[in-house]
């Protein structure tokens, strides 16, 4: 029953028409007020959250790796460290965060059992081990603690999505009374257009957004990806092409993996081409001093040569320790002056302290070679052959000399346009150089392969690639 027709009067009209006008007019303001107080309270937990989050990050990013790299690098006493009492911080944190409802409840409840995981590597690490085994653990608490770091975040995007839901549903409540009391106030016209404008304005927004990132992916940035909408019809088109976005980069990744496969498999076959004139003209050796009777330069040469392709198959690894391909190298000159006598002399010089590092197989041998081949062996008389190893602040600098025949100027001048450029030089100049700059400049992932430098009288080859441990 209509409250204006109390008592059928004027004034109880007037009286009924006041107090609907009064109840239109302060109970949508009073529910938007006391939806915006919840709304609110819920934002500045949702921010206090947050903060509270990536407070934890550098608790184990920072402190906790930090005494771990210490205990296993022998800096500091597994005892001495603080380890535990960083877990621990991090443990009431979390306990904290769980207990205050946070809207990452789930997130949490994970990163909670991950740092019971990160705890128990960390116990397995005080055990004690070789270094080895050391590093083992060290790596699993890295790998276990990027997981935890990862999951913080995900806490973090969980609680910026309940703060945007939050703030989505204050600006909702103070645009919608703001509308219903301008609809109240006046007329339907005017409501009408707000509304056209507003909903205007909501669906053109995203739909910019949308096509300058469709631009952008058009334009090779594969890595970005497109903020939800803020209009749900418009979810599933964001979705999808994010989701097409990833499947581009992991093609172009793929193929950028498989280009450098190719890559790698062409470079092994090249390199199996040069060893079979090397292991022929050895065997004639052996069988030339066999025929002579000199039994223990057979007994040498053989033994070198079972060394040389003992180190260079490597099991088909293509890493070796540098006192192996030391050896490798030493063995090879072996055989190279029972074969050449007198026209060959060598001086090897490599710091001692490198040897135990590691570094590609079969670079120095093939420089070698070439020196040879290409400088001693062409020269009248013959000439000396200097190798030396050494350490040059964090890389390893090979240099390979010869004072043999060397090269024109235009001559080493086109061999250098040719390795810049990434081709295979011509036979006369050999396989070998090649080779190794193509394969360092691989593997090391580095823009610079071979320096080359011939005066006319001699060749000094060499090339400069971190350190390994």
């Amino acid at each position: 029953m209509p409250l204006f027709k109390a008592k059928n009067s004027l004034r109880g009209r007037m009286r009924g028409a006041q107090t609907v006008l009064v109840l239109l007019m302060l109970i949508p303001a009073l529910v938007a007020i006391t939806l915006m107080a919840v709304y609110a309270r819920n934002y500045h937990n949702n921010i206090a959250h947050m903060a509270a989050i990536s407070n934890l990050r550098p608790v184990i990013q920072q402190e906790l790796l930090t005494e771990v790299m210490d205990v296993v690098f022998g800096r500091k006493r597994f005892a001495e460290g603080g380890q535990f009492e960083t877990l621990e911080k991090a443990q009431t944190a979390l306990d904290n965060l769980i207990e205050s409802d946070a809207s990452s409840r789930i997130e949490l409840e994970v990163s909670r059992r991950i740092l019971g995981t990160l705890r128990s590597y960390v116990v397995t690490l005080g055990e004690g081990g070789t270094v080895d085994e050391q590093i083992k653990v060290n790596d699993e608490i890295i790998n276990v603690s990027q997981l935890f770091l990862d999951m913080l975040q995900e806490a973090v995007n969980a609680e910026i999505k309940a703060a945007s839901e939050a703030s989505a549903l204050m600006q909702a409540t103070v645009r919608n009374t703001l509308l219903l009391e301008i609809g109240l106030l006046a007329i339907a016209l005017g409501f009408a257009a707000i509304t056209q404008s507003s909903l205007s304005k909501a669906i053109r927004v995203p739909l910019s957004r949308l096509e300058v990132f469709a631009g952008r992916i058009a334009g090779g940035e594969l890595s970005m990806r497109a903020e939800d909408a803020e209009v749900a019809e418009l979810h599933s088109l964001t979705h999808n092409l994010n989701t097409m976005a990833f499947k581009l980069e992991r093609l172009m990744e793929e193929n950028q993996k498989e280009q450098e496969n190719l890559k790698k498999s062409e470079l092994r076959a090249l390199q199996a081409q040069i060893t079979p004139h090397f292991l022929y003209n050895t065997l004639d050796a052996i069988i030339w001093l066999a025929e002579a009777g000199r039994t223990q330069e057979v007994i040498e040469i053989t033994g070198s040569l079972s060394n040389f392709f003992r180190i260079s198959l490597n099991n088909g690894k293509d890493w070796v320790s540098i006192a192996e391909e030391w050896e490798h190298l030493k063995g090879y000159l072996t055989i190279q002056k029972i074969r050449y006598r007198d026209i060959l002399r060598y001086e090897l010089e490599i710091d001692e302290t490198l040897k135990q590092q590691q570094m590609l197989k079969l670079l120095i041998q093939p420089l070698v070679e070439n020196a040879i081949y290409h400088g001693i062996k062409n020269r009248r008389g013959g000439g000396l052959l200097r190798v030396s190893a050494k350490r040059d602040g964090a890389n390893l600098r090979v240099v390979v000399s010869d004072s043999g025949a060397g090269m024109a100027a235009a001559q080493l001048q086109k061999l250098r346009s040719a390795l810049a450029a990434s081709e295979s030089t011509e036979a006369e100049t050999g396989y070998g150089l090649y080779s190794v700059d193509k394969r360092i400049k691989l593997y090391y992932n580095q823009s610079e392969g071979l320096f080359i430098d011939s005066t006319g009288e001699g060749t000094t080859v060499s090339f400069s690639v971190p350190i390994r441990g």
